[in-house]
């Protein structure tokens, strides 16, 4: 963390302080605030009603949503943990750039876009942090305490999962204290999965079951989208026969999540698919599709899609009217021919017909037919596999023994999937395919190192305890 000069706080935690005092302190009146020594963060905090409570626990979504340096079309968790993997995995190109150093996978510890997602990580941590200690401390109801708590912890998971999986090993931060978290080394993979893991449980046993705290729109999380989430996380773990039961307790809330049978529906803000999405109402758009759309009908996207995606669609050229539907359905051509990603169709200020959705139900199919194969319950695998090809218009699996089993759920995962918070950037990683599928694309620019991000220039100027990744 860099150091402002006059005041001795890192630059990081200046940050924090103003996005937290902008977002949650202003004009809530009960909140006291506990006099701390000049160079910590105020973070003793006690909340006093539960309206204030709940108003920062909103501002915590907002904040990891919206925040970026201003800019109102991206943000780390509305735009960059779906374009940097996607960049840098074999998803989505920028057709006009001389030099990406997502793309070519070159890039350096100096590269801004890495700290800024780093930081933006690390911020919402910190205040997730302020939130449980700060609830922790307070006598209001044990019922709010328990949803709030529960929310914070889910979201110090959520920014976890994904800096362990861009970085590999990185601090594990769960406390407040600016003077210990500033000099924090890394921890392992296995020690920040357990805390993901044990924070999801507590946060899948405290939440509520339905979205009655969010007014029944889908925006803020609940006991299913923690064991949602902690089904992806056991499966990342290999932890097969818990990512199985996990998957399986939220495929079976079918009051709660359907499958929608049009693909057209899937992103909308009805949508029964949805398990958790961030409101977008700020400013009626996702930030994802001012990304990925074009600007307007007539010009090309600035991210595409790549060749290798796009090839991975079954299409039948002697029957054309037996397709992958999701081909048609997610994807539209420019009119130069390229492609470009047509999940989210709105790009338009104001508009408010779609969320940016996180967890969705077909994942969890994809995540039990997984878990299910490498347990051999190939014909349980085979179901779940098929539930997704049917929803798109195509015929059941052909694969029959493990092996092709394995490969038909990682080939549903790239179409299905695809473009959605670095799904496909983790699966290479995790099932050790990265170096055999990029290097094959990529040629001389892929380096086996490049599967972890480099650790941040300024974070190791002003931490001597973080190691840089290998190769940088």
């Amino acid at each position: 963390m860099r150091t402002d000069k006059k005041s001795g706080w890192p630059i990081l935690l200046l940050a924090i302080t103003t996005i937290i005092t902008t977002t949650i302190f202003s004009g809530c009146k009960k909140l006291i605030e506990i006099d701390t020594p000049s160079n910590q963060l105020e973070s003793n905090i006690i909340y006093l009603d539960s309206a204030t409570a709940q108003a920062t626990v909103n501002g915590l979504y907002t904040v990891m949503y919206n925040t970026t340096s201003g800019n109102t079309t991206s943000s780390t968790s509305g735009t960059f943990l779906t374009t940097c993997p996607g960049r840098s995995a074999d998803e989505i190109y920028a057709p006009t750039a001389t030099a990406d150093e997502f793309v070519t996978n070159s890039l350096v510890p100096t590269t801004g876009l890495v700290n800024t997602v780093w930081v933006s990580l690390y911020q919402t941590i910190y205040q997730a942090n302020m939130v449980i200690q700060g609830m922790e401390a307070s006598s209001l109801s044990p019922t709010l305490k328990k949803q709030l708590i529960g929310e914070a912890k889910f979201i110090r998971a959520f920014c976890h999962f994904h800096l362990l999986n861009l970085w590999g090993n990185v601090p594990l931060i769960t406390q407040t204290n600016v003077e210990a978290t500033s000099i924090q080394g890394q921890n392992t993979s296995d020690q920040v999965y357990a805390q993901i893991i044990l924070d999801l449980k507590d946060a899948q046993s405290t939440l509520a079951s339905d979205y009655s705290w969010s007014a029944n729109i889908r925006t803020r999380v609940n006991s299913w989208a923690a064991t949602a989430f902690l089904a992806r996380v056991y499966l990342y773990t290999s932890q097969w026969a818990l990512a199985e039961q996990e998957a399986s307790k939220v495929i079976a809330q079918t009051t709660l999540f359907t499958l929608p049978s049009s693909l057209n529906t899937v992103f909308l803000k009805a949508s029964n698919e949805t398990i958790w999405a961030f409101n977008t109402n700020q400013y009626g758009y996702t930030f994802i599709a001012r990304a990925l759309l074009p600007t307007s009908a007539t010009v090309n996207p600035s991210l595409a899609l790549t060749s290798s995606l796009l090839n991975s669609f079954e299409r039948d050229a002697v029957r054309p009217d037996y397709e992958d539907d999701r081909y048609t359905a997610w994807t539209k051509a420019a009119p130069s021919g390229l492609r470009y990603s047509y999940k989210y169709i709105s790009n338009t200020t104001a508009a408010n017909t779609e969320f940016a959705v996180v967890l969705r139900l077909a994942e969890q199919y994809l995540i039990r037919a997984e878990a299910r194969i490498q347990q051999n319950n190939l014909s349980g695998g085979t179901a779940d596999i098929d539930v997704i090809r049917k929803r798109a218009g195509l015929h059941g699996t052909f694969a029959q023994t493990q092996d092709e089993l394995l490969l038909a759920v990682e080939h549903e995962r790239q179409v299905e999937l695809f473009l959605e918070y670095g799904t496909r950037w983790y699966d290479l990683k995790r099932s050790g395919k990265a170096n055999a599928v990029l290097a094959a694309l990529k040629g001389s620019a892929w380096q086996t190192t490049d599967v972890l991000y480099p650790i941040p220039t300024t974070q190791l100027n002003s931490n001597s305890n973080l190691i840089q990744n290998s190769g940088y």
